[in-house]
């Protein structure tokens, strides 16, 4: 059996309570009144918890008790362990009174925009006990996010991952070259591979799934594009494309809306098509609410962009 060291135990949280409580009422007195113990009872914690920690927490000054240094070393935190003892608590005792169960779900922010409220929308119009916590990730974060349990479910795209999570496409979504409506381009009606890799190009980090795939994309056709800038926000690309900072290469999901109102113009990016896969990430065995009927929605949503491009 593994030898637990002084240091590794956990400090007992009755314990705490009582040392937080006579910190502040500075008498045993009133500490047991207020937890509805006795005098006895106080002091037996106080001197268990000295011991624990190997020194004198607080000392007798006249009629009252005062912390000692070390005491006031331990009192911010075990004050602040006990408030998340309580709200530990209080989110248990919500989930058992209403029966509700919880979804933590993380996805980039454009996804979270664009793609998330319809889903969420339906997953609780079908379940109105779901608990949902919606969070913005970047994929880079995202799967150590659901190794440690931070997260239930991450939407985004394909990357190298580990055995233990779980990968199920969802959908396909083009890809698009947008501009300005004042570029020359939409004026033309086409794109001119001569001038493709001359435009100055907005895209997202080249680590990030989707750069990665543009490049390979472009690659194969032996272009290079002349990236003046990485962002980490399709939002943030599309704005600066529509003010005419440059071109992109993005998620048709991610556009059809401007490209419907005429404050974007897109382009198929070559003779070949260049899709992208979304789906869900999840680890392996952690089970989560029944979300797929929900998701497939993206299936259909997605699936009829093509003709608006």
């Amino acid at each position: 059996m593994k030898t637990v060291h002084r240091g590794q135990t956990p400090l007992d949280s009755r314990q705490l309570n009582a040392f937080v409580t006579l910190a502040r009422t500075g008498s045993y007195k009133q500490t047991a009144a207020e937890l509805f113990l006795t005098h006895s009872a106080i002091s037996h914690s106080i001197r268990a918890l000295e011991r624990e920690v190997g020194c004198r927490l607080l000392t007798k000054m006249g009629k009252n008790v005062v912390l000692t240094e070390m005491g006031e070393a331990l009192l911010h935190h075990a004050e602040h362990g006990l408030k998340e003892f309580s709200k530990a608590r209080e989110a248990i005792e919500d989930l058992r009174k209403w029966g509700v169960h919880r979804l933590r779900i993380g996805a980039g922010a454009a996804a979270c925009r664009h793609l998330l409220p319809p889903v969420l929308a339906h997953a609780r119009q079908q379940d109105p006990r779901l608990l949902v916590t919606a969070r913005v990730i970047r994929p880079w974060e995202s799967l150590a996010a659901l190794a440690n349990g931070e997260l239930d479910l991450v939407l985004g795209e394909p990357q190298n991952t580990v055995p233990e999570i779980a990968f199920t496409p969802l959908f396909e979504s083009p890809l698009r070259i947008v501009v300005a409506p004042s570029h020359g381009w939409a004026t033309l009606g086409r794109v001119t591979s001569v001038e493709l890799p001359k435009e100055p190009c907005l895209l997202t980090h080249k680590s990030h799934p989707t750069s990665l795939l543009i490049d390979r994309y472009f690659a194969a056709e032996e272009l290079v594009l002349n990236v003046v800038a990485e962002i980490d926000s399709f939002d943030t690309i599309v704005e600066m494309v529509k003010i005419g900072a440059g071109i992109s290469v993005l998620p048709l999901w991610a556009v059809q809306g401007d490209l419907a109102a005429g404050k974007l113009n897109g382009f198929a990016p070559g003779r070949r098509a260049l899709n992208q896969t979304w789906g869900l990430y999840r680890w392996h065995g952690r089970t989560t609410a029944d979300l797929d009927k929900s998701f497939r929605l993206l299936t259909g949503v997605i699936g009829d962009s093509p003709k608006n491009a």
